[in-house]
């Protein structure tokens, strides 16, 4: 479950998150503002979708069993359960 929210969740928001850190630190000294309505939305979010396309065709690309791989089940060992697994 903390895989899929790593992969899928925060690199989408985090463009969010540096544009926030951004505009506290540029803008600190202005009490009320208007930063986050100025915010622009459509590179934030096409950024974030690009960074989680990226992860996800990265996840998809270097994980996973080898081309002809034989699976093997989980199964019981000795009163241990032991993983399935490719070959």
């Amino acid at each position: 479950m903390l895989r899929n929210f790593l992969f899928h969740v925060v690199p989408f928001l985090l463009p969010f998150i540096a544009y926030g850190l951004y505009v506290f630190a540029t803008r600190r000294a202005r009490a009320q503002g208007a930063a986050f309505d100025e915010a622009p939305w459509y590179w934030l979010f096409s950024v974030g979708l690009a960074l989680t396309g990226a992860s996800l065709i990265a996840v998809w690309a270097f994980t996973g069993a080898p081309a002809g791989g034989e699976y093997i089940a989980p199964h019981m060992e000795n009163g241990t359960v032991v993983p399935g697994k490719f070959n």
